[in-house]
């Protein structure tokens, strides 16, 4: 366990990060082009001394709001927004896996959170999809049908 990096979203603005120390992270929509984002370090409460002085170290240098990963991470994702702005494309390609059994390369996760979003805000029916290269509609889109983002 020791020897592996996850991160888990919990439906719908949950992160947890277990990298190099264990991060939650909550985010909050305020607009369509704007969200708020809460995070705090995990740690156990017998943790002291050197171990959690090099934790907190670790979290801020790494994961906090002016470290290494995440002013980066939100450089690129104000990037995609204003990418997405641009409306050229009416869609953004998240076909990768379609068509094929899950690996963990794929777009699966992807596909299922923007749908259950979209049925959200949109105040419409979700419906469970597996797949099995069958979008809900029950086409087959043409970048999907290419293999587009697919290795």
């Amino acid at each position: 366990m020791a020897e592996k990096s996850r991160n888990l979203l919990i439906f719908p603005n949950l992160i947890i990060n277990d990298t190099t120390s264990i991060t939650v992270r909550i985010f909050w929509p305020k607009a369509p082009d704007y969200m708020e984002v809460t995070a705090w370090e995990m740690a156990t409460k017998e943790e002291s001394g050197h171990l959690l002085s090099r934790r907190l170290d670790n979290f801020l240098t790494f994961l906090g709001p002016g470290g290494f990963a995440t002013p980066d991470d939100t450089e690129a994702l104000e990037s995609c927004q204003m990418g997405f702005s641009a409306r050229e494309l009416e869609w953004s390609d998240i076909s990768r896996g379609m068509q094929r059994a899950p690996q963990g390369k794929d777009e699966l996760q992807i596909r299922a959170f923007w749908r259950r979003w979209h049925s959200l805000v949109a105040d419409i029916p979700y419906e469970e999809n597996t797949e099995n290269g069958v979008p809900l509609d029950g086409e087959i889109s043409e970048v999907a049908r290419l293999g587009v983002g697919d290795d």
